[in-house]
């Protein structure tokens, strides 16, 4: 595999003993958030650590090479909740969230956020909805493929609200915020560190999908505080493939942890978040309950009626 991005490496070590960590979506997205702590992740193992964007279907196609690939400790997955949690409640993806990884470390976990167009006008959800039903399917979001859940989220946005929205699926997150940015699309549901750094002038985020404000955003309400009561909240975990033995995944969430730890003043000086770090067995149950929430919001969005 060659890298599409930067990579992390260190002198001492041969590339057969390289560690490859596949983000399953276009540059410009989640890889962010990795580039900030593959360095030290890097330092920790005494190994290379190789950063590469395989994206396709939403994330499933570079989800589901990971799957397949020897568990060695090698090649590594680092996905958002979409991909692992979201894609397989409306798409036959080839895996399964918990049978065809153990997962290394949870990374970050927050609330997504309702971000507008500064070309839009658009100053809070209130403004959003009256437009929506004063001419439905005018309004637009924007998102980076079908069936993840800035889709998903968006389309139980819209049934919650009962307004009819147009969905705009683009090819990854750089280029959804991009339209945004343009003006092409009025909305996204984005998850925060994404939106904090990929965000200027020419967006703002107008409501938090949560129950509480964040700290990072006290002046943002939350979207319960605007009349629509609905949650879901955004992740990033690093996985193995099945049956990579414990003590490699032990020694990976161990330097994981470190990493992240190295990497938090960076983390929340750019990006405005700090670690949520879980380790793997902690990290295994989360995801549990987060396939209950994505089939609720899946049911909730209309887009997997009757199954």
């Amino acid at each position: 595999m060659s890298p599409s991005t930067s990579a992390s490496s260190t002198e001492s070590t041969s590339d057969a003993s390289a560690i490859t960590i596949v983000v399953p979506f276009p540059p410009g997205g989640i890889d962010l958030i990795l580039s900030l702590f593959i360095e030290g992740l890097s330092q920790r193992l005494g190994q290379a650590v190789h950063l590469v964007n395989h994206p396709g279907g939403t994330g499933a196609h570079g989800t589901l090479e990971v799957a397949k690939a020897k568990p060695d400790g090698l090649t590594l997955l680092f996905a958002s909740q979409g991909p692992l949690v979201y894609q397989p409640q409306l798409n036959a993806v080839g895996y399964s969230a918990l049978h065809s990884f153990v997962p290394v470390c949870r990374v970050t976990s927050t609330p997504s956020v309702l971000m507008a167009s500064g070309k839009s006008g658009f100053n809070n959800m209130e403004q959003v909805v009256a437009a929506a039903r004063h001419a439905p399917g005018s309004i637009s979001y924007s998102t980076p493929g079908v069936g993840g859940l800035p889709h998903i989220g968006m389309a139980a946005f819209a049934k919650v609200m009962g307004v009819e929205m147009t969905h705009k699926p683009m090819a990854g997150a750089a280029a959804a915020i991009k339209a945004l940015k343009e003006g092409e699309a009025e909305l996204i549901a984005e998850q925060l560190p994404t939106a904090i750094a990929l965000a200027n002038e020419g967006a703002r985020i107008i409501g938090v999908f949560a129950q509480t404000r964040l700290s990072h955003l006290p002046q943002v309400p939350t979207l319960i505080e605007q009349g629509c009561n609905l949650c879901f909240q955004s992740w990033n975990v690093l996985m193995a493939p099945a049956n990579t033995p414990t003590a490699t995944l032990q020694r990976l969430s161990e330097a994981c942890l470190a990493a992240l730890v190295d990497a938090t003043p960076a983390m929340n000086q750019q990006m405005g978040i700090d670690p949520a770090y879980l380790g793997s067995a902690q990290t295994a149950t989360f995801i549990a309950g987060e396939l209950d929430r994505a089939h609720e919001l899946a049911r909730l969005s209309g887009l997997i009626t009757g199954k």
